[in-house]
């Protein structure tokens, strides 16, 4: 078993621990970007409220619901949708990532449980269209679903775009491991877009670094 890594009944057996359910939503597809790029396979994110990329979930009580029907319930809530959820869907359980020392968040004895659920590529437009006008989450804990773009075009967008942004916890990791074992995407094909993730970054960086330059000089002035 992988570093961090529990089995279910070690997570829930662990005193004093608070429990977190997400659920990586997916389909296959036949549609095509600009009518010549396969899209191949849909994958759900959201967009939270932090800024922060994750996938749909939240805290759960085991003391009082089943980690599954937990989960279900805070689907309910941001997708506006109820999609049961069973154990079979359980792909890991594992600690919470220590949050940054600057990070209001805390993920002191958290743990995390992760699920994948496959659907129809219907079922899924039924989950974004209700998320967007039904939830009752919808512009406050979530404020938007995205698909997560798995082709690579030319220049690196796509994928390796993607991966550069921001993620909760150990969300990106959670993707990654995810299309590698569904072979979603390749092996070859994820490592250069993990690696033109890592150039964006670099540029990013160098980016914030002139923006911040520009409103200090700008504060000074008032």
């Amino acid at each position: 078993m992988a570093s961090g890594q529990l089995s279910r009944a070690e997570a829930l057996a662990c005193s004093g621990c608070r429990h977190a359910c997400h659920v990586m939503l997916y389909a296959d597809t036949k549609s095509q970007l600009f009518g010549k790029i396969p899209i191949r396979h849909i994958i759900l994110m959201q967009m939270r409220f932090d800024g922060l990329l994750g996938f749909p979930g939240g805290l759960v009580n085991p003391a009082k619901e089943t980690l599954e029907a937990g989960l279900s319930r805070e689907l309910s809530e941001e997708l506006g949708v109820v999609l049961p959820i069973s154990v079979e869907d359980h792909v890991a359980s594992c600690h919470a990532p220590a949050s940054p020392p600057s990070s209001s968040s805390s993920s002191s004895r958290l743990i995390t449980h992760f699920y994948v659920k496959k659907m129809e590529e219907e079922q899924i437009r039924e989950v974004e269209r209700a998320a967007a006008s039904t939830a009752t989450d919808h512009g406050q804990e979530v404020l938007g679903m995205v698909r997560v773009p798995l082709y690579t075009m030319k220049g690196g967008g796509g994928l390796a775009s993607f991966l550069s942004h921001s993620f909760i916890g150990n969300a990106r990791s959670q993707l990654v491991d995810s299309v590698l074992h569904l072979n979603l995407v390749s092996p070859e094909e994820l490592h250069r877009a993990l690696a033109h993730s890592l150039k964006t970054h670099m540029h990013t960086t160098e980016d914030l670094k002139a923006a911040l330059a520009l409103t200090e000089a700008k504060r000074k002035r008032f």
